[in-house]
């Protein structure tokens, strides 16, 4: 009898383990669920209008190329995205762009370019506690710009790049140089100290409103000739740069014309209605690291993605968006990973250091050239070597 029940309840339990079976439940345990990616959103300040909007293709395609590898780096762990703001090259556009990125929930911005439009986005991003790391903004009025800590960039101050100008147009032949220059942060900063590095005085120096409609180019060409400058420098930007470059031409001006980063890139012969008057123009811009792998890396990849040769400012850009990135999801305080993530950080535009101020030293700069519309840079010039073939 008892046997009989033992068998009984035996079976009982091998129905109900069926029972339960058949109604799909597995009796293995279920496993915890994988996390999903975490998002983070980085801003990007372009001049996607304004002056220098030639420039900005270069920049967002090497903001996507540093995305892109994001996504690839930290798959199943982040999700990255890069989300542009339209800075106009203008502080008061650049504000209003740099709420927007604030607003959409960004961790940091990488931008802007122009020096007037990082210190406008600077007053709004840093009360809201949202870093910016700047890949063009060469002012020395950036060192010094109250932001609490918050803005940092990866190009060197205009305060070295007069000196480097300096020495280019001395080594051109130029004696008598005149200044035209933007009455802006950028321009009026590079203008004054190129005059007071100058061993004697300039010739002419003259300060416009780069603003469309607020300058006349014919004007400011005749200040060079009646001046009976020997050469001239542009502290200037894209639009009014080639604007004054055709005048000049058309003036029939025959001395070296020089300019510094707002001018040293290929697309800047985009700008002219006349290209024949780009020739002869020597321009400087801060020069890239060494070569390095990451340097390669991001040369390759940005040129498979279709990026142009010669664009200014895109492995600064690369490098900003990529410490950016770093920073965000080191843990703690982002302004305090953000100098963390920035000692002797190896990048695509050279090895950078942060100071106090969030400035780096750079690594020289290069010294570029139009022939005819071919733009190239055959030389740099360093602080400890001065100008040297490549």
């Amino acid at each position: 009898m008892r046997l009989f029940r033992t068998l009984i309840v035996a079976i009982s339990a091998m129905m109900l383990a069926s029972v339960v079976v058949a109604c799909g439940e597995d009796p293995t345990p279920t496993p915890t669920p994988t996390p999903a990616p975490q998002a983070v959103k980085i801003g990007l300040l372009s001049p996607v209008t304004g002056p220098i909007a030639q420039y900005a293709p270069g920049f967002e395609d090497a903001g996507k190329v540093a995305i892109n590898e994001l996504n690839k780096t930290h798959a199943g762990d982040y999700v990255f995205e890069l989300i542009i703001g339209d800075s106009g090259c203008d502080g008061t556009a650049a504000a209003t762009a740099a709420q927007t990125l604030i607003d959409s929930g960004v961790s940091a911005i990488a931008g802007a370019a122009c020096s007037g439009a990082t210190l406008g986005a600077i007053a709004v991003a840093a009360p809201a506690g949202v870093p910016m790391i700047s890949y063009a903004s060469t002012s020395p009025a950036v060192t010094n710009a109250d932001d609490n800590g918050h803005l940092f960039r990866v190009v060197p101050s205009d305060a070295q790049q007069a000196v480097a100008l300096v020495a280019v147009t001395s080594a051109a032949g130029a004696k008598n140089p005149a200044v035209l220059y933007m009455t802006n942060d950028y321009g009026s900063g590079l203008g004054d100290n190129f005059a007071a590095n100058w061993s004697g005085d300039v010739c002419t120096q003259v300060g416009y409103d780069p603003a469309e409609g607020s300058y006349n180019a014919s004007t400011l060409a005749q200040s060079v000739i009646d001046g009976n400058c020997d050469s001239v420098l542009l502290m200037s930007y894209a639009t009014d740069g080639a604007a004054i470059m055709e005048a000049l031409s058309a003036q029939g001006f025959s001395g070296t014309v020089l300019g510094a980063d707002g001018v040293a890139d290929a697309a800047f012969v985009d700008a002219f209605t006349d290209a024949a008057a780009v020739g002869g123009l020597i321009a400087t811009r801060p020069r890239p690291g060494e070569e390095s792998n990451a340097k390669s890396d991001f040369e390759a990849a940005y040129k498979a993605a279709g990026g142009a040769d010669g664009a200014i400012y895109t492995g600064e850009t690369y490098d900003a968006i990529k410490i950016a990135a770093a920073s965000a999801i080191a843990g703690g305080p982002i302004v305090l990973a953000i100098q963390q993530t920035g000692i002797n950080y190896a990048g695509a535009s050279g090895t950078h250091t942060f100071d106090a101020n969030g400035d780096v030293s750079g690594t020289g700069y290069e010294v570029c050239q139009f022939d005819g519309t071919t733009f190239s840079c055959p030389r740099i010039w360093t602080g400890e070597g001065g100008i040297a073939t490549k």
